[in-house]
Order: C-alpha cells, then structure tokens, then sequence
C-alpha cells in the first residue's frame, strides 16, 4: 500500500439500524440485503431514499447531494422507525493500527483529492481507504485514488465544531487563502471572511467570485 495511491470510497447518504429497527422496518425473522432501502419521510411527506445497513445503533446519514435534514422517520415495507435527527456524512481516513503506526499517522490527517485538498480525522480498520462524503467526492473529479499530505496543515471546514453556526463566516487561519478553501467553503454552503492583509491566490479569486463566496465586504476583489 503506497501514499500517494490510496483507494477512495464515496459514501452516500444511508441508514444503520439496530436489529429491532431491522424488524419494525422489514418484518421479524426479515434478512438484510446489500441492496436493501428504506424511505426517508418527514412530516408525513416521502423526502428521499437511501440504503439501509446494520449497526448497533439507529442512525441517518446524509450526504449534502441529498435534500434530507432535521427530524425525520424511516419506513419501510413492514413499518416506520423514528423520528430521528439526520446527521451529515463525513469523510475519514481508514487505517490499519500497524500501517498507522509505520507511517506515524495523528488523529488528523490531510489527504489530497484531485485538486482539492482536505483535513480528515483518522479512524483504525481493516483495510487503508479514504472514505469521502459524495459531495465532496463530486467536487473532486470522481477520483479513484487519494493521497496523504503529511507535510499539510490544513485547516478546513470539516474542522468546524458540529454545533457551528451555518451563516457565520468562516476565518481562514493561514496567511494565503486558496482554491481549496473555497472548494471546501462552497461544498459545506459557508462563506470566508478575508483579515486584512490576507492574500487570495488568483485561482481562489475566480472561484470566489463565480461562487459568492467571499463576504461581500472583506474585499475588493
């Protein structure tokens, strides 16, 4: 397993259920398929639909491509699961303890994704993948393969405290500002409030300005 080639795994929006879940949902003594779905439905109105897989605790995640946020019920063909709070997927990076250690992996790492670069958290497993919220992975070029950055400190939206507030602006905490944070402001619908003196790379200008990005009044751009 190199670096610089590792496998990436876009991860939709779906559901786990526990086995109670799984029988209110599909019938007692019901098999769960690979290919099996529920519907998502929040106040009384079908609002999507995603794939279903067991966990030890009922969950919904949702990617930014799907349309689904707040409380919301499962249902399937037997019955209804819920109300629940939808959360958003996230993106990680997927370690075996022993490569972990041979390449001196933190909790956090950056992991570049085509053209744009971003700051994952590190979890252990069985097998070495960078697993990527689909939106992102969109944004990205559908690429096949990621990179470690290990020499990267970036800091990203996806550092943002789960209880941010959405319409705050985002405060870059680096010297130069860069198509990347863009990329990744615009994916997760924040804006950046540029410091004075701050420089804007001209990639990161044309985005912006195509985007909206920027604060309207932090720059003249």
């Amino acid at each position: 397993m190199r670096p610089d080639a590792l496998p990436v795994r876009p991860l939709g929006s779906r559901a786990v259920v526990p086995p109670d879940a799984r029988a209110a949902l599909f019938g007692t003594g019901a098999t769960l398929r690979p290919s099996a779905t529920v519907e998502v439905v929040r106040l009384g109105e079908v609002v999507g639909r995603v794939a279903v897989g067991a966990g030890p605790a009922l969950a919904l995640w949702v990617d930014a491509t799907d349309e689904v946020s707040g409380d919301v019920s499962l249902r399937g063909p037997a019955g209804a699961v819920g109300p629940m709070t939808a959360q958003p997927v996230r993106s990680r990076f997927v370690l075996p303890d022993g490569l972990r250690r041979a390449w001196s992996v933190g909790e956090r790492a950056t992991v570049g994704l085509g053209a744009v670069a971003v700051a994952v958290p590190v979890e252990a497993g069985t097998e070495a993948v960078v697993e990527v919220e689909r939106a992102l992975w969109l944004a990205a070029g559908r690429p096949e393969t990621a990179r470690w950055l290990p020499a990267v400190d970036l800091a990203s939206p996806a550092d943002d405290p789960a209880d941010a507030d959405p319409t705050d602006p985002l405060v870059i905490d680096r010297r130069v500002v860069t198509e990347t944070d863009v990329r990744q402001a615009r994916l997760k619908h924040r804006r950046i409030q540029l410091a004075p003196g701050q420089i804007v790379t001209p990639a990161a200008q044309s985005l912006a300005r195509e985007a909206g990005v920027f604060v309207d009044d932090a720059r003249d751009l």
